[in-house]
């Protein structure tokens, strides 16, 4: 599977990632332009942030009904990305751009995200527990 990529909706710029470290962001999951989740943290080049273990945190929604829902043309579904230093706390109900370099290189920012985490909308932090097979 292919790296997924993103413009970042605020600045513009594409949100970098090695697979072992990535920009600071917030991730959003977008439903009919109504956000469902949100994942914060660095970005780890595949639509998701790390865990303080160096993991991915996961969906609660399984990831092949959320990559399909990134591509259905509907730009209330999917995932709009934005770079924490960007983030002013207004909800997106669009989608981001996808990165047509696939935003692979070293992060632009050299913050430190301490307390990565994975929630709903209404603030409850959400562990899945079980691995997904792609």
């Amino acid at each position: 599977m292919g790296c997924f990529s993103y413009i970042c909706k605020k600045t513009g710029k594409a949100v970098a990632s090695d697979s072992f470290s990535g920009d600071a962001v917030y991730i959003f999951r977008l439903e009919d332009g109504e956000v469902k989740e949100i994942m914060y943290g660095h970005y780890d080049s595949y639509g998701r942030v790390f865990d303080n273990n160096g993991d991915s945190f996961r969906w609660d929604k399984n990831w092949n009904n959320c990559v399909t829902d990134h591509f259905d043309g509907d730009e209330g579904n999917g995932f709009a990305v934005i770079l924490a230093s960007a983030y002013d706390g207004v909800l997106p109900t669009t989608i981001s751009e996808d990165d047509p370099d696939q935003g692979w290189g070293r992060r632009q920012s050299k913050a430190v995200i301490k307390d990565p985490y994975h929630m709903n909308t209404k603030g409850e932090k959400i562990t899945v527990a079980e691995e997904e097979v792609y």
